[in-house]
């Protein structure tokens, strides 16, 4: 049962930095968001190191899934203050692979991945 639910796992966080990469790329400049709203989403990330990750966010980051894919950059992402005092804070981690092709997944506190909220389309930073 610890082997599925590993898998189950794997393919939910491959899945979540397929979809990314595939949004990404597919952007356009019509569909980006206005700088003002870029500025504020970048206000709330903080840049940090592996290291400074919370224990979930690691162990997630050892899945066979993403053994393929060199961790780049790590954000934390504070939440909005629109979002409520048990908002919690998630984690971007930007990946490369060897094809030098890009991908983000996120994850909250304990190495769930999350999906971005639906706000609109995200700008290449």
């Amino acid at each position: 049962m610890k082997k599925v639910t590993i898998l189950a796992f794997a393919f939910a966080a491959f899945g979540f930095i397929s979809t990314e990469a595939t949004a990404q790329s597919q952007n356009s400049p019509s569909t980006q968001q206005p700088q003002t709203e870029q500025e504020q989403q970048d206000a709330n990330k903080q840049q940090i190191t592996e290291e400074e990750l919370p224990e979930g966010v690691k162990q997630a980051l050892q899945n066979d899934a993403l053994k393929d894919w060199q961790v780049s950059e790590i954000y934390k992402v504070a939440p909005d203050a629109a979002a409520g005092a048990d908002a919690k804070a998630t984690y971007e981690v930007y990946f490369t692979n060897a094809e030098q092709k890009k991908a983000i997944a996120r994850f909250d506190e304990t190495g769930k991945p999350v999906a971005k909220a639906a706000t609109g389309a995200e700008g290449e930073k």
